[in-house]
């Protein structure tokens, strides 16, 4: 009995690892199409560009973009503290540091790249959840709530130049160094993401 489950698992195994090359494979083809597919948007976009269409070859290049944002994760371009609220993309003013007075709220402008886009409603539909967790200077959690931002967009376009504005409220902190961690979910596209902030909170001044 012994001998039977031992040969069973090997060809269990056997056919996992024949499975993951299989995956391995399909996905290396598809990177190849990927590939080939831009090679030949980039190609017409110069073509379009001799001939003097320049609106072809930027509707073209934007194509291939979309393709990149497509088949890519879910990254961040920028995030970072701003000093208020952001006006819209590319908008705003950043921080001179990451240093904060005493219940001062902190603002972090952030520009996802690579969610996805859906059909719905006769638009395209994305959407982003964020996760947040505080940290002390040691690294220890001291403040954790999910779902702590939520941004809905609808939008007949599959637009790529896209930000978000994050406000926190530490007012109760004790002044110290802290990190602001951010976990954004792409619930369209099944993708999710971080990044980390430090900041401080220096002393309460009379």
């Amino acid at each position: 009995m012994a001998v039977n489950l031992r040969l069973t698992g090997e060809a269990v195994m056997k056919r996992a690892a024949v499975f993951a090359l299989a995956l391995l494979a399909c996905a290396r083809l598809a990177v190849i199409a990927h590939a080939e597919e831009l090679s030949d948007l980039a190609k017409q976009a110069d073509s379009e560009l001799k001939d003097g269409k320049n609106l072809e070859a930027y509707d073209t290049a934007r194509k291939a973009a979309l393709q990149v944002w497509n088949v890519g994760p879910l990254l961040f371009r920028k995030a970072i503290f701003v000093s208020s609220k952001p006006g819209g993309f590319g908008v705003y003013d950043p921080r001179p540091d990451n240093v904060f007075k005493p219940g001062e709220k902190l603002i972090i402008y952030v520009e996802p790249v690579g969610f996805t886009w859906k059909p719905k409603d006769g638009l395209n539909h994305a959407q982003l959840v964020v996760d947040l967790e505080l940290k002390d200077g040691d690294g220890n959690m001291v403040a954790q709530q999910q779902g702590f931002g939520n941004f809905t967009f609808d939008s007949r376009e599959q637009n790529m130049e896209t930000m978000t504005a994050v406000t926190i409220d530490f007012a109760d902190a004790p002044a110290g160094k802290y990190a602001a961690e951010l976990t954004f979910h792409d619930t369209v596209g099944d993708k999710s993401a971080s990044f980390e902030l430090p900041f401080e909170i220096k002393e309460k001044t009379e």
